[in-house]
């Protein structure tokens, strides 16, 4: 995987602390910690071979309760939806 640009990868930080903090307000910590959970899992699964971090996001996301489903998934959406933008924006910047 290539290196992002210093600038992007900020702005792409900066909104996903941003989605952060509006996660904790609208759905409190325990989703929040969910989701930091699920984004640290999958950050490990791309880093390792095939088969020692994978056990625990497919653990994670086999567990999910019903109600979890939608506002986790919702904030992995709109986080990508927002580096999509930022990124297209970077490009935009650049030219």
């Amino acid at each position: 995987m290539s290196e992002f640009h210093p600038s992007l990868r900020e702005n792409v930080r900066l909104l996903g602390g941003l989605i952060g903090e509006n996660v904790k307000e609208q759905y409190g910590d325990e989703l929040f910690d969910l989701v930091e959970s699920v984004r640290h899992a999958a950050k490990a699964d791309r880093e390792v071979p095939l088969g020692d971090a994978s056990e625990e996001l497919v653990s994670l996301l086999s567990n999910l309760q019903d109600d979890q489903l939608v506002p986790l998934s919702r904030a992995f959406n709109q986080f990508l939806n927002l580096a999509n933008i930022a990124e297209q924006y970077h490009g935009v910047r650049r030219s």
